[in-house]
């Protein structure tokens, strides 16, 4: 199937203004020796500005598009970057790079999931919250939250944010005067938990079902009824509060976030507790994340016991089963949604899958 450009890449081009028309012609094509293709050069008859296929890939002005899937499933396996880099002799910064580009991209990737799934009969069901801690640069002065959304029964990761929570009390000496210095540079450091959480609801409120009552379980957290409440604010509610010192066992309604954010844990460097891999920076933290959660979603079964169905088929965003390198193909994936996403109804209906 020839590749027809959706738009001009060009941002300044009048074509790319709600009612400007897109036109192009092929004018030949050129060898790729990085990967061997021969790729399609285009050229926009609105601002004469030339590009090709490449330019709408995500390995664009990459020079070694062979090591993204190798990097990619490193990047899921708690391997750090250095790691990485060391195992496959490339350099640490074209790690960084690949994060910082992938990150975005697959976030869009699973906005149009939820989209199509939005379309249609939207999500349903019952759905967990909670908010794992972690930090960047210093554990006690920079504390991170990561709240996460996921369905109760599918495992489905519906959304997760990073964003600054206040440092901690009764420092010592020396990270009190760390403190100040980081104040001075940076401004204080607030709790923007609430800021999170709601970017979260939000985004399982645009995807939910109008028809249905969204159904809620979090711990007992003071501030969760109040958000949930903004999210929802013309729509019946139910909101299940879980003591947080229950037992972390399957019975638990809170299990299914549980058991993803020790997941989470398990596959994510930056997630390590007090180590060099720890996270320096929460954007690269938020990319990172957003790499694990596309491939927890679409690629990775939902579990042992269920080969060949992944979050993304139970829950109806997707028709099937993805390739790494399907993921790790479009810079613009909601122009351009890959045809794993294809609508399909799935009829999984399990409580807590095992394994």
């Amino acid at each position: 199937m020839r590749f027809r450009p959706p738009f001009c890449p060009n941002a300044a081009c009048a074509s790319r203004a709600p009612e400007g028309t897109f036109r192009y012609r092929r004018i030949g094509t050129y060898h790729r020796k990085s990967d061997g293709r021969d790729v399609q050069r285009f050229l926009c008859n609105t601002c004469r500005r030339s590009f090709s296929t490449q330019t709408f890939r995500l390995d664009y002005r990459f020079k070694l598009p062979h090591h993204d899937v190798p990097v990619f499933k490193a990047l899921v396996s708690k391997v750090t970057y250095r790691q990485i880099a060391r195992i496959h002799g490339i350099d640490r910064k074209s790690v960084q790079r690949r994060v910082r580009r992938w990150g975005p991209a697959l976030r869009e990737l699973h906005e149009a999931a939820l989209d199509s799934v939005a379309a249609r009969d939207g999500l349903n069901g019952a759905y967990c919250l909670d908010e794992l801690e972690t930090f960047e640069g210093n554990r006690r002065l920079q504390p991170v939250t990561v709240p996460v959304l996921v369905d109760a029964n599918r495992f489905f990761v519906v959304g997760i944010e990073t964003d600054t929570l206040p440092a901690r009390g009764h420092l010592r000496r020396r990270d009190r005067e760390r403190k100040i210095e980081l104040e001075r540079e940076r401004g204080r450091r607030r709790n923007h938990s609430n800021r999170a959480v709601d970017r979260v609801l939000e985004t399982w409120a645009k995807a939910h079902s109008e028809h249905l009552t969204p159904f809620l379980i979090t711990d007992r957290k003071s501030t969760y009824p109040r958000r949930y409440m903004k999210a929802f604010p013309d729509r019946r509610r139910h909101h299940l509060r879980v003591d947080s010192s229950a037992a972390r066992t399957r019975k638990n309604p809170l299990f299914p976030v549980n058991h993803t954010l020790a997941m989470a844990r398990d596959q994510v460097s930056r997630l390590v507790r007090r180590s060099w891999g720890a996270s320096k920076c929460r954007r690269r933290l938020r990319d990172h994340l957003w790499i694990w959660v596309a491939w927890r979603n679409y690629v990775r079964r939902l579990t042992n016991r269920t080969p060949g169905l992944t979050p993304g088929m139970a829950v109806g965003a997707a028709r099937r089963m993805a390739a790494v390198n399907e993921l790790l193909r479009w810079r613009w994936p909601k122009r351009m949604p890959p045809a794993f996403l294809e609508p399909k109804e799935h009829t999984f209906r399990g409580q807590f899958p095992s394994g």
